[in-house]
């Protein structure tokens, strides 16, 4: 098994979070406040210097309001 974040799926997941914090109309500095993170560590997760575990990815999906499940399906779109 490959390590996650040097799959496509994780270059995927990085994309879909940049995307939807941009569309809700956050920077990253201001997505962090609302979400108890810093700047630096809302960039290191979309870089994919921090890896992200299943309970962040849904307190990030609910603070866009988007459903969690979304990003999972999309993600399983993809073939590793």
């Amino acid at each position: 098994m490959t390590a996650s974040v040097y799959t496509e799926r994780y270059a995927r997941l990085k994309e879909l979070l940049v995307n939807y914090r941009n569309d809700a109309g956050h920077t990253q500095s201001s997505f962090g406040g609302k979400i108890g993170l810093f700047q630096s560590e809302v960039s290191k997760y979309e870089r994919g210097v921090r890896r992200l575990d299943v309970v962040e990815l849904i307190e990030i999906a609910e603070a866009l309001d988007i459903d969690p499940c979304d990003i999972i399906i999309e993600l399983k779109k993809i073939k590793n």
